[in-house]
């Protein structure tokens, strides 16, 4: 699970470092409500939560949770949603921005079995809309 955590960073990071000032204003059409700004607060958060007080005083959040993986099992069993979730908000931020982004295989084949895992459960606290 580290090394789909670590890529997920990757692809997060890669989309950020396209960003300029005025991006982080931009409304994010697949988070309705929420500009760039937000969805990156969002992941921030998410991850300072996460690691926790002790382990989250850090620069990197990514990076810190990214080593602590193998050593803390709280960590272990939230990466599969972290990594989710880092890798669909760099989709969402792309999309919004007009960056470019190409899933691999490894994260395609990813998303799928976590979508096929989760199930009905996706649509569960309007975490995900439900296409028609």
């Amino acid at each position: 699970m580290q090394a789909t955590y670590v890529r997920a960073a990757d692809l997060f990071r890669q989309v950020l470092a396209e960003l300029g000032p005025d991006d982080l204003v931009r409304p994010v059409p697949s988070c309705p409500g929420w500009t760039v700004s937000d969805v990156v607060t969002h992941v921030h958060d998410n991850h300072v939560q996460a690691l926790g007080p002790a382990r989250a005083d850090v620069d990197d959040v990514m990076a810190a949770y990214a080593l602590a993986i193998p050593d803390a099992p709280d960590l272990a069993r939230g990466a599969t949603f972290d990594s989710l979730d880092l890798t669909l908000h760099a989709w969402d931020i792309a999309l919004a921005c007009g960056v470019e982004l190409r899933l691999g295989d490894d994260q395609l084949a990813f998303l799928e079995a976590v979508a096929i895992e989760a199930g009905d459960g996706l649509y569960l606290d309007e975490g995900f809309a439900r296409l028609e």
